[in-house]
């Protein structure tokens, strides 16, 4: 994630502790299996390593849904951690591209549904 990195890790923490948080993660999850089929149609040794990453990811936002929908018996990543930890998955794999896909058209569904709308100044 290059130049909007800190925009887009402002706008996740900032999603993350809104009431938008279960769409957020729902869209997200919603979207990386999107990308794990699409990795399926590409050529190239890569795409298994590509889509295990994708899977991994996966399993990251849909521990965080659960831990959000059951607190006292689930475990997520605190959320300062979470986007780092999609990260980190992501590069294993060489899926950064999925992931930021991913990220960017889960946004765009957030601010064109309603469900969340960047505060002002944030990731400034």
């Amino acid at each position: 994630m290059g130049d909007g990195a800190v925009n887009v890790r402002a706008q996740v923490r900032s999603i993350l502790a809104s009431e938008a948080r279960e769409t957020f993660l729902l869209a997200l999850g919603h979207r990386l299996g999107t990308s794990t089929r699409l990795v399926f149609v590409e050529e190239g040794p890569e795409r298994l390593r590509a889509a295990r990453a994708c899977n991994e990811m996966m399993i990251v936002v849909w521990s965080q849904l659960w831990a959000t929908r059951a607190p006292e018996t689930a475990s997520g990543y605190p959320d300062a951690e979470f986007l780092p930890v999609l990260l980190e998955k992501a590069d294993a794999g060489d899926a950064r591209p999925y992931l930021r896909d991913a990220l960017e058209s889960t946004l765009v569904h957030l601010r064109g549904s309603g469900a969340w709308s960047e505060p002002d100044g944030a990731g400034q």
